[in-house]
């Protein structure tokens, strides 16, 4: 027979727990409506349900959680701003041996044409790969200015809360 055992947390666990996911929750929020709507839009909503959903004494914790939260997002794509810090880096690799094998090809007479086509159709990887990483790199930086208006935002009102 199994013995199952029970995990009990307590309620600051529970809270913590919860707190997090709350945290989390009005980021993503902020960021959503930063996106649609603008800035001031965003800001009135995620106050509102800072205010809402933690007033009172757990308003200058929540605020004081979403600064550590957005300064580690902030962080992280600090770190993943670099195009080349993921899959894109074994992309360009894998292009550069089939280019030098599409170069090596179209030397040989025999298999000139084949070489023509690879090395040609690496190009218009590069270009892809080219296209990709820009795109990653103005999201990553749209990102971080929004977290740093999160930042400022919470920063005031924690400011404001003590």
């Amino acid at each position: 027979m199994e013995r199952i055992e029970a995990v009990v947390f307590s309620e600051k666990e529970a809270r913590l727990t919860m707190n997090t996911e709350t945290i989390d929750e009005a980021i993503g929020k902020y960021v959503n409506e930063r996106m649609k709507k603008g800035k001031k839009t965003a800001s009135e909503r995620f106050l509102t349900y800072a205010y809402l959903k933690h007033g009172g004494d757990e308003l200058a914790e929540f605020m004081k959680k979403v600064v550590g939260l957005s300064r580690y997002y902030i962080n992280f794509l600090n770190i993943m701003e670099n195009p080349f810090r993921g899959p894109e880096v074994a992309w360009f690799g894998s292009m550069v041996i089939v280019a030098v094998f599409g170069g090596y090809l179209a030397s040989q007479e025999e298999s000139r044409m084949l070489g023509i086509l690879i090395v040609s159709g690496t190009l218009a990887n590069a270009w892809s790969l080219l296209c990709a990483v820009a795109k990653k790199w103005l999201d990553v930086g749209v990102m971080i200015a929004i977290y740093r208006e999160i930042l400022e935002l919470a920063e005031k009102e924690f400011n404001s809360a003590t």
